[in-house]
C-alpha cells in the first residue's frame, strides 16, 4: 500500500445497460488506471493511424489539384465535417469525392475500433474478466455498450480537468500561522 498522504477516492458505482440488455454495476475512478491504457493501446496496436491514411489520401489530392498538402488536408476535414466551401474548393471536393469517401469511412471504422478498445479494456480491467475479447464486445446489445462507452468517456474526460490540489486540512495538517500578523521582532511589547 502506498503511504498516501490523501487516499484516492472509493470507487463510486454507475449502473449500465437495461431491462433488454442487462444491467452491470461499473466502478467508477475518475479516470483510467494505467492496466486499462495498457490494455487500449495493445488492442489498437496494429492499427494504422486514421491521421496517416487520410494523409495519404490528401497527398494524392494535393498532386492532382497542384496545392499543398495542408490545404488539400483542410479540403478533406472540411468536406467530412459539412462545412461551407468557397467554389474552387466545392469543385475540387466533387471531382474527389470517392477519395474523400473513403477518408470519412476510413474516420468511421477508427472511431468503432477506438471505442471497442476501450470498452474491452473496461470489461476486462474493471470486472475482472482478463479474457473478454473484441468479439465478446462486438456480441455486447448497443445499449449495454453504450453506457460503458459513456462511463470511458466520462473517466476520459476527467482525466483531461483541472484537479484542485487537497487542501492542508484535507490531508490533516494544522494550517501554518499567518506570519505576516505576528512577526517577532525578538522585544517585548511596551504594553506589555
Amino acid at each position: 500500500m502506498l503511504p498516501f498522504l490523501q487516499a484516492p477516492a472509493a470507487p463510486r458505482k454507475k449502473i449500465v445497460g437495461n431491462a433488454d440488455s442487462g444491467t452491470l454495476e461499473m466502478p467508477v475512478l475518475g479516470g483510467l488506471t494505467v492496466g486499462e491504457s495498457a490494455v487500449i493501446a495493445e488492442l489498437l496496436a496494429n492499427e494504422q493511424s486514421s491521421f496517416v491514411k487520410g494523409a495519404q489520401i490528401a497527398e494524392v489530392i494535393a498532386k492532382e489539384e497542384n496545392i499543398t498538402l495542408l490545404e488539400a488536408f483542410q479540403l478533406i476535414e472540411n468536406s467530412i465535417g459539412g462545412k461551407d466551401l468557397e467554389e474552387s474548393a466545392e469543385v475540387m471536393r466533387v471531382k474527389h469525392a470517392e477519395k474523400i469517401e473513403d477518408v470519412a469511412r476510413i474516420y468511421t471504422a477508427s472511431g468503432q475500433r477506438n471505442m471497442e478498445a476501450g470498452v474491452t479494456a473496461l470489461i476486462r480491467c474493471r470486472l475482472n474478466l482478463p479474457d473478454w475479447s473484441l468479439e465478446d464486445t462486438r456480441g455486447l446489445h448497443r445499449r449495454l455498450f453504450n453506457d460503458i462507452y459513456d462511463v470511458l468517456s466520462d473517466e476520459q474526460e476527467a482525466e483531461n480537468s483541472e484537479p484542485t490540489p487537497p487542501t492542508e486540512e484535507e490531508l490533516g495538517k494544522p494550517p501554518e500561522a499567518n506570519t505576516s500578523e505576528k512577526e517577532s521582532t525578538g522585544k517585548k511589547s511596551s504594553g506589555s
